[in-house]
């Protein structure tokens, strides 16, 4: 009771602080009235065009974009954000969000974004590419309309250490002393084998490039020698590089492959094997197959090759085609069809290596 008798016995000593705090009460209760009536206006840009748009100061931003007929949605985005007083915004730039897909991890999601950059719409869609992956346009490349499609593609090494084949080269030369469209292989050639160390390239799980680290080699690789008639023609296989050719020869390749096989990426081949070959001449019949035996082209093999089938000779340094069955041509026996029976009786048996090219 004391105090309260001091508390008014004070403002009655000093009644310009009563006066006082009256006076700042009233402005107080006038400033918050006058802030849910008082109107400003302020500018907005929208599809190319300015818009006066009026609110009352306590308003958020939607509530007078709303009510002066301007877009609120999702499908924009805003220089200020939407939920801010009206009090405290000046200018407002409206713009309609840019629409694509991202294709990542085998899926594709579709986007809708106000992000500046590529990077800001994969991280608005959870997408995060790691410091090797590849994204197409660049992460720092703007966002526009043309963006369109925004690809990432996951790149992963993996390192691997195996026993591989090392391809055979090849030369081929005139010998003027030749009879025309002949060839002589004067050094049978191989594939080697190296053990080797390599560097895996994967883009989104599948092989795309090899590098090779360190190579041991086991057995070097022998190179193809053949010496040919002149105006002649020999096909070689793709895989097999031809590293010179002099005087009058043409070389064309004979495609590996026709995709029903897989192609052994180290040799080039779809496969080889040691064969026993012997030979064989006219019968006066046409091959099982139906053509008319050729020399340097036509082979008999056992049923499990098809018919059509091209291997790779390099004793006889040429490209030849499964034409032909035979009765003593079991698993592991080719015959080689030849000119005369004198080829036939010199060449007798041999133990080759074939490579398989289709």
């Amino acid at each position: 009771m004391n105090r309260e008798r001091e508390k008014a016995g004070f403002l009655k000593r000093y009644p310009g602080i009563k006066i006082g705090i009256i006076a700042l009460i009233l402005l107080l209760v006038v400033g918050v009235s006058s802030a849910f009536t008082v109107e400003k206006e302020v500018q907005v840009s929208f599809d190319g065009k300015v818009y006066a748009a009026n609110g009352k100061l306590l308003e958020s931003l939607e509530e007078v974009l709303l009510a002066n007929d301007l877009p609120v949605s999702d499908e924009y985005k805003y220089s200020t954000s939407l939920k801010t007083l009206f009090k405290d915004v000046i200018d407002v730039e409206i713009q309609k969000k840019i629409s694509g897909s991202i294709e990542v991890d085998g899926k594709t999601i579709t986007y809708l974004s106000g992000g500046e950059t590529i990077a800001d719409v994969l991280a608005e869609n959870g997408v995060k590419p790691d410091e090797d992956d590849k994204v197409e346009p660049g992460l720092s490349t703007p966002l526009t309309a043309k963006s369109g499609t925004i690809k990432v593609t996951r790149i992963s090494y993996v390192e691997s250490t195996g026993i591989k084949d090392v391809p055979m080269k090849a030369t081929i030369a005139e010998n003027p002393e030749l009879p025309i469209g002949t060839r002589v292989v004067k050094q049978v050639g191989q594939n080697g084998k190296a053990n080797m160390k390599e560097k895996i390239r994967y883009e989104n799980g599948i092989e795309v490039s090899r590098e090779v680290i360190t190579s041991e080699v086991i057995m070097p690789a022998i190179e193809e020698i053949i010496e040919v008639g002149p105006a002649t023609t020999i096909t070689m296989p793709e895989a097999v590089e031809v590293t010179s050719v002099t005087g009058n020869v043409t070389v064309e390749k004979s495609a590996t492959g026709d995709g029903s096989a897989a192609i052994n990426k180290d040799s080039g081949f779809k496969g080889s094997m040691v064969v026993s070959a012997t030979a064989y001449t006219a019968t006066g019949n046409n091959t099982a197959s139906g053509t008319v035996p050729q020399a340097g082209r036509t082979i008999a093999t056992w049923g499990g090759i098809p018919f059509g089938t091209k291997v790779y000779i390099p004793a006889l340094g040429g490209v030849y085609t499964v034409e032909d069955r035979g009765g003593a041509v079991g698993y592991g026996i080719i015959d080689i069809y030849m000119d005369s029976e004198a080829e036939c009786l010199s060449w007798g048996r041999q133990n080759i290596e074939i490579y398989f090219v289709d």
